[in-house]
This record gives structure tokens, C-alpha cells and sequence, in this order.
């Protein structure tokens, strides 16, 4: 069927279900609009079964038609879609990305009193772009502001030609967890701050004054019907971040978990200054990244096995097991037994980490 995608690779069927909560609400049947998206209804409500990013854009745009609402009946007023038609022709009249940001905030606040847009200049750290979203009762607030973010990034990233180099997002609520393992914030490419006070996106500083590639109302129309990917990198380049993950991991195979930056650039064919760089402005650091990456099968082992927690540091490449505690506790804000023993029982997790456990386990 269009849209179904293989285990672990897309948003699972509850998470379908939140994102239609507002058509519902409205007295639509959710089955009838899966349907004319293209997507089998069956994976309606059902956590084994997922869609693609594909999908989810069809997904997105059909509510929006069926409601006439740019925000898909998460909001008790909501905002017909020729409204937004004219914020995005006006935006698309702007010199820079950074201006077109400015007049698509000014342009949301005079549309809807429900979405309060701002943005906040703040010295070293690049532009905070603040959203609050007064969502009517009975839906999950979260994955409507999961699927605006996700619209603001790619729609962005389009309109300049390349993806934006997000410096991090921040999300009110906790991180969500598929049991398929799928993580709906891998796509910003950025490093994400749960249970924030405030649901913000913050910019580069250099993406704002890059010039706009689109400027048709046109091309914008033809973007969306030519479906695009909203799991896949803007443009189908995997960032700088990605591909640094994937070379660690790749060198984790191979026995070396603490390669130094010097490998890794080696290994990606640039310098160690121009690396450093584009994963700054990607928002990231060398070390950060591979910190989490051990981290995170360490936590997988200790959820998704009975090793002993002495063994799991070995295989991780810990000299002793004082050490492994010592960077675990720094990663996970806990030691590895209290990190066993309070989320072993999880479902959720023990299904992530078996899939981190089944995709990276070292033999």
C-alpha cells in the first residue's frame, strides 16, 4: 500500500491517530481521509504500523483541504488556507531568509490569535524563534507542534535551497518514543532540549541572510505536489551531523569507540577545522555527538539484555568499570544500575533499545 513503510523506518499508527485528533473533533472520519491520502486506514490507531514522510505529507495536506485549516483543527478558530496562500506570496517578495522569517511571523500573529509566533535576538547563540499553540481539549498539543516544526524546517530549507542549519530546537513536553525505535526529531539534525519551558526553534546566524530560492506561489504548489520527503534531509544530503554519526558507528564496529576527530575527518575525506565548523553550524560538537552515540547502546544493552552492567563497559571499550559510571552518569543523569532498574520494565524503551540492541550490538 502507498505510504506503508518498513518497521522502524516511520510514524507509527498512534501518532497517525494524534495528528487526525482534530479532524475528529471537527466530525470528519479518519479513514475516509487516510483513504484519499493514499494510505491504507488500517494503520489508524495501531503502533505496528507506520507510514513514510511521504505519506505523512499527503497525510497533512489532506486535513488541511478537508478542514480548510492550516492547522488541522488543533485550534478552536483555525486559518483557511487562502490566508495562508497570501502569507507565503508575501514572505516569498522578501530579500533574505531572516526577512521572510519576520513578515511570516508578523503575517501568523494578524491570522490567528491561537498561534503566537515571536523571535528573539539573543547574542552569540543566533535567532530564538518562540511558537505557542493554544490547542483546543481532546488533542495532543505535542505532535502539532512536531508537525509545524517540521513544516517550518522543510519549508524554509526549500526556500533557500539547502537545509537550514537548525543551532536546536526546545519542546515543552517529553520525548516521544515509537516502539519501532523511529525518532520523529532525528529529521532537524539538531541537538533537541525536551521538557523545556518554551517550544522554540533557534538559527544560524548565517542561514539569515541567505537569499531566497523560490519566489512563486507557483513553485511552492509544485514543491507539495511533487511529494516530498519529510523524513529525508531538505535538498537529499545527509548533513554534516549525520554523516559524522555514521562514520562513528561505522568505527565503532570495527572495535574504536573513542576515535579521535582527526580519524573521523580522515575517514569523511575533509579537514578537522572545516569538520568542527559545519558541525558548529549545524548546531553540533565532535564530542557531544560521540558521547551520545556510546551512550546510547550503552543504555540499549542495559535495557535490552542481561549482561552485566561490569561486561557491557568492556564491550563498550571502558577500561574500568569506575569509568564507564563515571561518562554513563554524565550521559543519562544516572548511574547504569539506577538506569536498569527504573526503566527495564518500560515497554516503550525496552522496544527502542532493542532496536538500537539489534541494529549496532557488538558481537
Amino acid at each position: 500500500m502507498p505510504g506503508v513503510t518498513p518497521s522502524g523506518c516511520g510514524l507509527d499508527g498512534q501518532a497517525v491517530r494524534a495528528l487526525l485528533e482534530g479532524a475528529v473533533l471537527r466530525g470528519k472520519d479518519p479513514a475516509d481521509i487516510l483513504r484519499r491520502a493514499a494510505i491504507d486506514p488500517a494503520v489508524y490507531g495501531v503502533r505496528t504500523r507506520e507510514i513514510d514522510g511521504r505519506a505523512l505529507v499527503r497525510l497533512v495536506r489532506q486535513v488541511q483541504f478537508s478542514l480548510d485549516d492550516v492547522y488541522l483543527g488543533f485550534f478552536a478558530h483555525g486559518c483557511r488556507l487562502a490566508l495562508e496562500a497570501e502569507r507565503i506570496i508575501s514572505l516569498m517578495s522578501c530579500p533574505t531568509f531572516g526577512e521572510a522569517l519576520r513578515v511570516s511571523i508578523r503575517f501568523t500573529n494578524a491570522m490567528s490569535a491561537e498561534a503566537g509566533p515571536a523571535v528573539t535576538e539573543v547574542h552569540g547563540t543566533g535567532l530564538q524563534h518562540t511558537c505557542e499553540y493554544h490547542t483546543v481539549q481532546g488533542v495532543d498539543r505535542q505532535v502539532l507542534v512536531w508537525i509545524r516544526f517540521l513544516w517550518i524546517y522543510h519549508f524554509f530549507s526549500w526556500l533557500i535551497g539547502r537545509p537550514l542549519a537548525l543551532r536546536g530546537l526546545s519542546i515543552q513536553g517529553p520525548r516521544p518514543v515509537q516502539e519501532n525505535g523511529f525518532d520523529p526529531f532525528a529529521v532537524f539534525r539538531c541537538p533537541v532540549r525536551f521538557d523545556a519551558a518554551v517550544d522554540m526553534l533557534s538559527y544560524d546566524w548565517r542561514d539569515l541572510s541567505a537569499p531566497l530560492a523560490h519566489r512563486a506561489l507557483k513553485d511552492y504548489e509544485a514543491y507539495y505536489a511533487g511529494e516530498p520527503d519529510w523524513f529525508d534531509t531538505p535538498g537529499g544530503r545527509p548533513g554534516w551531523r549525520e554523516r559524522t554519526q555514521q562514520a562513528l558507528l561505522e568505527l565503532h564496529r570495527m572495535g574504536e569507540w573513542s576515535p579521535s576527530l582527526e580519524d573521523v575527518a580522515a575517514r569523511l575525506g575533509t579537514g578537522v577545522r572545516r569538520l568542527r565548523r559545519d558541525l558548529f553550524q549545524e548546531g553540533e560538537c565532535f564530542q557531544d555527538i560521540r558521547t551520545r552515540l556510546r551512550g546510547e547502546l550503552a543504555g540499549a544493552y542495559l535495557l535490552a539484555s542481561d549482561i552485566p552492567i561490569t561486561e557491557i563497559g568492556l564491550t563498550l571499550g571502558f577500561s574500568d568499570p569506575g569509568s564507564f559510571t563515571r561518562q554513563f552518569s554524565a550521559w543519562a543523569g544516572m548511574t547504569p544500575s539506577t538506569y536498569r532498574a527504573r526503566y527495564v520494565a518500560d515497554a516503550a524503551r525496552l522496544a527502542s533499545a532493542t532496536a538500537v540492541l539489534s541494529e549496532r550490538r557488538v558481537s
